[in-house]
């Protein structure tokens, strides 16, 4: 007796033919194999985030699509043959894009939703890792050995599909929580009591960090009143120091917490600034003043 041709007999998502898949209605979204619609949810995931980094830096776009065509090959192959090897390739394709950036702080940027857009980008970037890699492996190894694939339906009320249920609901809300926090900290001045006859504000956004600052180098309009904000993630305090015109300025940043200032320069030009505590040795960075 052929033990393989027995265990795929009606399981959807595993070595059968396309018209067997249509009798038991993979083809048809609510038939769907869970793991193989979480592959594919792994890989929009993916897409979104490099289309939100893709669109705040132009030049990401070439190196995110490298990263990219892996993912949309394998996923490719798994909607048009869903054979074991396709989960577990396609699961590896839609988690590059996270893989690659875990060393340079995909995680630890997860604390920080004062970056804006860039912070939806990591929670997506980190949902697609958590999605297509476990459904990746677990499609796989039931494929190979002949088990039967439950469908969404009756995959989203096992343990795993609570578990996913969690996980993209936390991350749905990481993503609207982050958006908020950032709108306020950009967010400009209500109106309210006096009014003064100052230029249009502009805001930038930092973090002191590890001792350093992020950006290092940041650009002010001259003659426009610019708003910066800076989170200390540091458990030490340091300061934000600079000097403008031939006087000196110097703003304390208390650990863990967000100040906020607001600079006015009346030309072109760089200005150093630092912080100027005995700790902080080489925390520093440069304003470039721009004309308006």
């Amino acid at each position: 007796m052929d033990l393989r041709s027995q265990g795929d007999k009606g399981v959807p998502g595993t070595d059968q033919s396309d018209e067997a898949a249509e009798e038991t209605g993979a083809g048809r979204w609510a038939g769907w194999p869970l793991n193989r619609v979480l592959v594919i949810a792994g890989f929009v995931a993916t897409v979104l985030a490099g289309v939100i980094l893709g669109s705040g830096d132009p030049s990401l776009v070439g190196p995110i699509l490298i990263l990219l065509l892996p993912g949309i090959v394998f996923t490719g192959l798994l909607l048009w043959r869903p054979r074991p090897t396709f989960y577990l390739l396609a699961g590896l394709a839609n988690s590059v894009l996270a893989i690659t950036t875990i060393p340079f702080g995909l995680f630890g940027a997860l604390a920080n939703p004062l970056l804006g857009p860039v912070y939806s980008a990591v929670v997506l970037t980190t949902l697609s890792l958590v999605l297509a890699l476990p459904a990746g492996l677990l499609g796989f190894r039931r494929g190979r050995a002949g088990l039967r694939e439950p469908n969404l339906a009756e995959g989203i009320r096992s343990i795993q599909g609570f578990a996913v249920i969690a996980i993209v609901s936390l991350s749905v809300g990481a993503i609207a929580a982050g958006s908020l926090a950032y709108q306020n900290v950009t967010a400009r001045a209500p109106s309210a009591g006096p009014v003064y006859d100052i230029p249009i504000v502009a805001s930038v956004s930092m973090l002191a960090s590890n001792s350093r600052f992020s950006p290092t180098a940041i650009n002010v309009t001259a003659s426009v009143v610019t708003k910066i904000t800076i989170l200390n993630e540091d458990d030490a305090p340091h300061t934000f120091t600079y000097t403008n015109n031939g006087t000196g300025y110097s703003h304390d940043l208390m650990g863990g917490r967000t100040t906020q200032f607001f600079v006015l320069f009346s030309r072109p030009g760089i200005v150093p600034f630092s912080s100027v505590l005995t700790a902080d040795v080489g925390m520093n960075g440069t304003m470039t003043i721009v004309s308006p």
